[in-house]
């Protein structure tokens, strides 16, 4: 899937084909790389029901495989997704350097007993 970027090098969201709402968002997250050795720092900025848009320092490529970490709220209630990487940009105006579309393949819901274990 190729970025569509406006003059500006923006994103520019009026030629996409999406099928399912996109919902912004800011979220810290932890991902791991493919293959899975440490976790990094990154942050969700949107979503929808098959993808996310997430930005990291960290090099992926598409069709790369990773898992990330997303924790929900104060309660300790964690979401495992396992994604695979469609799709990156480099970012000038972010405090990350790259861009990444991900399509999700799997959702798990943990409480933070399972995640130390």
């Amino acid at each position: 899937m190729e970025t569509v970027k406006n003059v500006e090098g923006e994103m520019d969201h009026s030629n996409e084909r999406r099928k399912s709402e996109r919902f912004k968002c800011k979220k810290y997250i932890l991902h791991n790389t493919d293959p899975g050795d440490f976790f990094y720092r990154g942050m969700v900025c949107d979503y929808s029901k098959k993808g996310l848009y997430f930005e990291s320092n960290f090099d992926l490529l598409p069709e790369d495989e990773i898992t990330i970490l997303v924790k929900k709220n104060s309660n300790d209630l964690h979401y495992i997704l396992d994604v695979k990487i469609r799709w990156y940009k480099k970012l000038k105006e972010s405090s990350f350097d790259i861009g990444y579309g991900a399509s999700l393949k799997k959702c798990r819901k943990l409480g933070i007993r399972q995640v130390i274990e």
